[in-house]
């Protein structure tokens, strides 16, 4: 298959962009949804980057053109330090980023904060919403749950989704946050369809077949497997609280997101910080990686047609 025309593009441009494509949402919520898809093709996963933003947009926009967007239930519902979000109306990016920024509201004021949102769209790394609540000081968890495409560990066939979480806590020094962010299966569902596009074949022990059986054809998936045991035991997780709680689960309208919000100094830990980067320099010294470290690119090359789908002269609507 020949490759994709591509644009080389400057990250904050390219932020620029997104949140021009997004004018329409809260400004705080169009910023976070931003930075986390350009983290994405920053990152290198452009499968969850601007291509993801710009199919979410379309997919908002025809829902509204269609008639099929809107709810009779309020699109939020707060009690307590809970609250829960209707993200029908919303791109994915948008939906997962209004959340973070309600429950870093609750946590502020109740010291946790929990938001479970419900038919949502396709939002690409969780761990860069999360980050966010950690570079503001605070600890943040999300899930996200999606349609069945994983398999139990020793099983045949799809019973939860890839189901990513993310964890994120604050390190001392601006802008710095310990995040652990992985899918719970051995590949994602973006890598296997782009290698599925380019007919490239899948690693060994990471997919079986329609029939069953083992396979490394990307394009005849019945089933992804889990990471291992504990990987798979983390994907039920995700599935009972973003997929359980939200009515999510088997539910055609959307996927479920799950987040909590934490304020260190509701814990007596308002040295949290500090503590973190303790733990990373023992990581280090033990010869990890501290998950989070990494600075992402600040060039990177991008489709053309989504770069252009997203071009201010065409209203930054694709």
């Amino acid at each position: 298959m020949p490759a994709t025309p591509t644009v080389r593009v400057d990250a904050a441009d390219a932020r620029a962009r997104a949140r021009a494509a997004l004018a329409a949402h809260d400004p705080a919520d169009a910023d976070l949804a931003a930075r986390a898809v350009v983290a994405g093709d920053a990152s290198g996963w452009p499968e969850f980057g601007l291509a993801l933003l710009v199919r979410e947009l379309r997919d908002a926009r025809e829902r509204t053109t269609t008639g099929r967007a809107g709810s009779a239930a309020p699109s939020a519902v707060v009690t307590g330090a809970t609250a829960t979000l209707d993200a029908y109306d919303l791109p994915g990016p948008v939906a997962l980023a209004t959340a973070v920024r309600r429950a870093a509201e609750l946590a502020r004021g109740l010291g946790v904060g929990v938001v479970a949102v419900r038919r949502a769209g396709g939002t690409g790394r969780v761990g860069a919403y999360v980050r966010a609540l950690a570079e503001d000081g605070l600890v943040g968890v999300a899930l996200a749950q999606s349609p069945a495409t994983v398999a139990p560990y020793g099983g045949t066939a799809p019973v939860v989704g890839t189901n990513p979480l993310a964890v994120a806590v604050p390190r001392a020094g601006q802008g710095r946050a310990l995040v652990v962010d992985a899918a719970t299966s051995s590949v994602t569902l973006a890598d296997a369809r782009r290698r599925a596009r380019e007919g490239a074949p899948l690693p060994d022990g990471v997919a079986l077949g329609r029939d069953g059986e083992p396979t490394r054809d990307a394009g005849d998936v019945g089933a992804l497997l889990p990471a291992g045991l504990l990987g798979s035991l983390l994907g039920l997780t995700v599935e009972a609280l973003a997929g359980l709680l939200t009515g999510a689960r088997g539910d055609a309208a959307g996927r479920g997101l799950w987040v909590l919000a934490l304020d260190p100094r509701a814990f007596g830990a308002e040295d949290l910080a500090d503590r973190a980067d303790r733990l990373g320099d023992d990581w280090t010294r033990a010869g990890g990686r501290v998950p989070g470290a990494r600075p992402d690119a600040e060039v990177f090359d991008v489709d053309r047609d989504v770069w252009d789908a997203l071009a201010p002269a065409t209203g930054g609507t694709p």
